[in-house]
This record gives structure tokens, sequence and C-alpha cells, in this order.
């Protein structure tokens, strides 16, 4: 992991909202996930035997991570290795988001989110 220092005047988050992260350090991992059926309907209407996620394979699959076939060697050198930053201001976050002022080695965000939209005949 790239070691270097973050300097950040102020940040400012409104909202940071399902399975969201926002994070001021370092960390080894960060692995956020959420599952979301969103139903809309014309008529507000709620059938109480609703939300089984297990009905839609979307939830189940795997997800395919990426192959490395050949090893690749970095060298880096930071003249200077600090970042800064004045102000960061971020109006909304969700979703398996990540804002993070540090370095991470692993981030490993998901999101499964099932639309319906149901209408009037």
């Amino acid at each position: 992991m790239i070691s270097r220092n973050s300097n950040v005047g102020s940040a400012y988050v409104n909202t940071v909202g399902i399975s969201s992260v926002f994070q001021i350090g370092d960390s080894v991992e960060i692995t956020p996930n959420v599952k979301a059926l969103a139903v809309q309907r014309e008529e507000e209407r709620f059938f109480g035997s609703e939300g089984d996620l297990s009905e839609y394979p979307i939830f189940e699959e795997e997800i395919p991570q990426p192959v490395f076939y050949e090893n690749v060697i970095t060298n880096f050198f930071h003249e200077k290795p600090v970042i800064f930053v004045q102000h960061v201001d971020v109006t909304a976050m969700s979703s398996s988001a990540v804002f993070q002022i540090g370095s991470t080695r692993d981030i490993r965000a998901v999101s499964r989110t099932k639309h319906i939209r149901q209408l009037k005949n």
C-alpha cells in the first residue's frame, strides 16, 4: 500500500446511507454490501408476504472477480508524500459508496438492486 499523509482542512458529508462508509484514516479492507428490492406502484398497496430476496436470482449470483495473469511490479517515489485538500463537500452517498481520507489496501463494494414497477391496467 502506498504510504501518504492526507491533510484535509475540512470535510462535510450531508448524508451517508445504505451500507456506505465515510472513513477518516487508513484501513486494510472495506467491504460495504447492500441488497435492495425497490417496488414502485401507481397505487399504494403493501402485501405482507413481499420482500423475499431469494425469489430473485440477481441476489445470489456470484460476482466475477478479475483474474490477474501477470505479476505487476511497481515502484513509486513521492517527492512530496502529502495530499493537501482545503475542503471536501459531499451531498450524499448511498448503496455501498466509500469516501475515505486515507489509504486502503482492498475495497470490495457490492450493491445489488432489483427495481420493479407495477402499473395499473
